[in-house]
């Protein structure tokens, strides 16, 4: 994953919001703290600190959003192996939406 600008303006709302534990996630290599913040999207209950991961786990590519959508914390090789298609990906947002509490529209 290669962080822009704009993701780290979102990881910066995130350590506002959540402190400590942001912070340390902060300063993992760019794969574990996909990984690492996937794990903290399942373990709060704050629908802000939620949105905001997803919109940064968005920005991070299809790859990272369905990881999300899946609480798929394996490593990842390489986004030609774990491609999901354009179809896959609809349904895991179609099969996510309320189960998840995943805030879809920002």
């Amino acid at each position: 994953m290669k962080i822009s600008s704009e993701m780290r303006s979102v990881l910066v709302q995130l350590q506002n919001k959540e402190g400590r534990a942001i912070k340390k996630l902060v300063k993992l290599p760019a794969n574990d703290l996909g990984n690492s913040l996937i794990d903290y999207y399942y373990k709060t209950d704050a629908l802000e600190t939620r949105q905001l991961i997803r919109i940064f786990l968005d920005m991070a590519g299809v790859v990272w959003l369905r990881k999300l959508l899946t609480n798929d914390t394996t490593a990842v090789v390489s986004s030609q192996t774990r491609f999901a298609s354009l179809g896959d990906y609809l349904d895991l947002l179609a099969a996510n939406d309320d189960v998840s509490g995943l805030l879809i529209n920002a």
